[in-house]
């Protein structure tokens, strides 16, 4: 009797085992006879998310105070282990960056910038920049690997004749203001480009994922 009772225990608990593994291969995208996920959703653990701005990706949609931009390149910086990005997001001739998880911080503000090339940086950034009737001053500054999607714009020439993905090493500070005027300045090999813009919410950005 005893044999039989633990034949029949086995019996169940194989049972539902074998569901549990077909209902998560459903979950999941990928292989044969699974379902694919909706666009605008990525896989964490056993969790299917949203996708957000901190998840941007090449030819996603981003409304931005009521106007559109598209994302035609994608900057992944990682700073041992630290990650962010930076979209370069496109509204006809209006080009802006969108910059998203720099500081480490678990609320770190999202920038909207600008390449600013009326104040050229020829060498290494002082601790204070002036410009205009704006006095920014150095928070922070690293230096972080680089993968580059899609078009980059003014960094394109690094990745001319390379594959999607290919990583550059940049070094970079980031200068704070009163309010929410801020400024990056970033060097690749010998040359140096400078942002300005603004903080903004990231719940202020609205997108709407490429399929």
């Amino acid at each position: 009797m005893f044999v039989w009772i633990l034949i029949v225990l086995l019996a169940v608990v194989g049972g539902v085992t074998a569901v549990s593994v077909a209902a998560r291969r459903k979950a999941l995208p990928g292989g044969p006879g699974q379902r694919a996920l909706p666009p605008g959703t990525i896989v964490k653990g056993d969790n299917l998310l949203e996708r957000g701005v901190r998840d941007l990706r090449v030819d996603d949609v981003l409304t931005i105070d009521g106007r559109d931009f598209v994302c035609e390149g994608l900057l992944a910086y990682d700073e041992d282990g630290h990650r962010w990005n930076a979209g370069r997001v496109v509204d006809a001739g209006d080009v802006k960056w969108l910059l998203v998880g720099i500081e480490r911080a678990a609320a770190s503000s999202t920038r909207l910038l600008a390449q600013d090339e009326s104040n050229p940086i020829t060498g290494y950034p002082p601790e204070a920049l002036v410009l205009g009737e704006i006095r920014y001053v150095l928070d922070k500054r690293g230096a972080a690997t680089c993968q580059m999607f899609g078009d980059v714009g003014g960094l394109g020439a690094l990745k001319h004749g390379r594959p999607e993905g290919h990583v550059e090493r940049c070094r970079w500070w980031l200068y704070s203001a009163p309010g929410d005027d801020t400024l990056l300045v970033e060097q690749w090999g010998n040359d140096y480009r400078l942002l300005r813009g603004k903080k903004i919410g990231e719940g202020t950005v609205e997108l709407l994922p490429a399929s």
